[in-house]
């Protein structure tokens, strides 16, 4: 449930940087209709129309409503004055697409004005997953900024050169002030594919040149597309690329085809009215910083773009899936390796250098085993009772050393990540490279079991840890993203996170252990907010049976190793192999 919000505060939060760019909501949204919305233009004092239903304007009103009261009853969402227990996110975005567009971030935030800036101001909390509202005030240039939901605020300018002074005051009397600066950079896109003008007409299915201007000194920085979809009558924009700067960029078909968008939305888009933007990022820091907080960093994004008139929608990739069942002598291994889009998954020629986040086994919890059932009736004054009692067969975990488990451990790691050197060609750091990170070792404190997990226990090689994914949300994605800190400081660019569970369960009267594994490789950033995955994978094999006194030989028998080595190095090369034969990945990385 936890998840839950955290994905609906992504909702809101997609566009501190008018994009996405602090993660989208790509589950929620998906169908045919136009995104109703009225938003006020401050600049003319009218509303804009965008074509839409009833059905997405609820949406949003409810979720503006609702998201705030619903964090707050599973403590997600608090109110705060103190200033040290919550972590400020800023950002400011430039020249801000129309309001005739009608996206979902313009029905969340009041005074959208088109053309003009947006600065936005963000408070998570340190020490946990989730949000806080300031008890006090959140001003930007002395006025107070619109509290959206779960700790966004937000303000307008119609001035895109002219800096926010941001002033935050608790009613404790704590206070903080610093300076958000636009970017410096502007930018005009001159015609695409030689037309000038809006709506122009553009086939997905073939590549878009794009002749863009420039300000002196930022010709060749790089540059970012999105182009906006409707999904379930909700607009907004999904990530195409990021490209070398230039004069002239080619978007080429292959970034329409891979436009960041999630595989059970694709049914159900819509290019009605759609719009292609560009736009660059900047890194910066607050400036004019006082009280509590020192510089911030955050990110200057400028844009333009234009209306487009779909001629063509592309095919698009929803990502490679290789699976099946390999039937051996010790029972069946089914398997299951998925990699996403080119763009939010690196080809695997990346891979340089391979690090080991977690490498964990754990005991999971399976409810109870084989049943039965007896019943009995009696009656009392003609009317006649029946009692039925169930009576559940129960298995319960043996009592494992810690030293077999270490040994055990010690085993699948050399087999394992043996396989992934071998099979990606790519060395292996240290493991104590990457846990002695200060990254790593700050991240490790949230190495606690999910709360809809029941492990019975969990053990890691070595020193690593097994990361909770409740983490705080300053450390949850883009620069500050732990992936992205640990690579940075470890030397690896690609990080592998191990997760074997041992099921119990019964089967035929007898508890036996059903071995499972979860893999993933996660690599850097696309762009400043946005991290790749290589692939993700799951294997599990038939139930095994286990005496009572457990040994590391035993454990070896009950994960299945050698069965489930074998499946997973024969799930590697076939995840390859189908990269290799889509084609798009090496391509469109090769663009930045």
């Amino acid at each position: 449930m936890k998840k839950n919000y955290v994905m609906l505060s992504f909702l809101i939060l997609f566009s501190l940087t008018a994009d996405a760019q602090f993660g989208k909501l790509k589950g929620l949204v998906g169908g045919k209709k136009d995104t109703a919305a009225k938003v006020a233009d401050t600049a003319s004092k009218t509303k804009d129309k965008s074509g839409g239903s009833f059905f997405s304007k609820a949406v949003i009103k409810l979720a503006k409503a609702s998201s705030g009261l619903v964090a707050g009853a599973t403590g997600m969402m608090v109110k705060t004055g103190d200033l040290g227990a919550v972590v400020p996110m800023v950002a400011a975005s430039s020249n801000l697409y129309p309001t005739a567009l009608g996206t979902v971030d313009m029905s969340f935030f009041n005074g959208w004005i088109s053309n003009g800036s947006l600065y936005t101001v963000f408070f998570s909390q340190k020490n946990k997953s989730g949000w806080a509202k300031i008890d006090g005030e959140v001003t930007v240039d002395g006025t107070p900024a619109d509290y959206v939901s779960t700790g966004v605020y937000v303000a307008f300018n119609r001035d895109n050169t002219r800096p926010a002074n941001i002033a935050v005051t608790t009613k404790t009397g704590q206070k903080t002030a610093f300076t958000i600066n636009p970017s410096k950079y502007p930018f005009k896109i001159v015609a695409i594919n030689g037309q000038k003008g809006d709506n122009i007409p553009l086939d997905l299915t073939k590549d878009a040149v794009i002749e863009l201007q420039h300000a002196p000194g930022s010709e060749n920085m790089q540059l970012h597309a999105k182009i906006a979809i409707s999904i379930l009558g909700l607009k907004t924009f999904y990530d195409l690329g990021y490209f070398k700067g230039g004069n002239k960029i080619t978007i080429p078909a292959a970034a329409f085809r891979n436009v960041n968008i999630g595989p059970g939305s694709t049914p159900m888009l819509s290019y009605k009215n759609s719009y292609l933007s560009i736009d660059r990022v900047e890194s910066k820091k607050t400036t004019n910083n006082s009280g509590v907080y020192g510089p911030i960093s955050y990110m200057a994004i400028t844009q333009d773009g234009r209306s487009i008139e779909v001629t063509k929608e592309p095919e698009l990739n929803k990502g490679l899936t290789v699976k099946g069942t390999d039937k051996l002598a010790n029972g069946n291994v089914d398997y299951n390796f998925y990699k996403a889009h080119a763009f939010a998954s690196r080809p695997f020629e990346h891979i340089r250098k391979l690090g080991v986040m977690s490498f964990s086994i754990r005991g999971t919890t399976y409810v109870d085993g084989r049943s039965s059932r007896s019943s009995s009736s009696y009656s009392v004054g003609g009317t006649t009772y029946t009692t039925t009692t169930t009576t559940h067969t129960w298995a319960q975990f043996p009592n494992v050393p810690d030293d077999v488990w270490a040994a055990a451990l010690a085993s699948l790691y050399t087999d394992f990540t043996g396989a992934v050197q071998h099979e990606l060609k790519a060395p292996l750091l240290p493991i104590e490279q990457i846990t002695a990170t200060p990254a790593y070792q700050h991240i490790s404190a949230f190495s606690k079991d999910d709360e809809t997990t029941s492990v019975s226990f969990s053990h890691s090689y070595k020193n690593s840890k097994l990361i909770s994914a409740f983490i705080p949300i300053s450390e949850g994605f883009g620069e500050n993203s732990a992936d992205a800190k640990i690579i940075r400081e470890s030397g690896a660019n690609a990080l592998m996170k191990f997760t074997f569970d041992l099921q119990i369960a019964i089967e035929k009267g007898r508890p036996v252990m059903v071995p499972k594994l979860a893999f993933e490789i996660t690599g850097e950033n696309n762009g400043a907010f946005y991290g790749t995955k290589y692939c993700s994978a799951t294997i599990s094999g038939k139930g095994v049976r286990y005496p009572k006194n457990i040994t590391a030989a035993d454990i070896k028998e009950i994960v299945r190793q050698s069965d489930l080595l074998a499946v997973f190095r024969k799930g590697l090369q076939e995840i390859k192999t189908a990269e290799v034969q889509n084609g798009d990945y090496s391509l469109l990385w090769d663009l930045q």
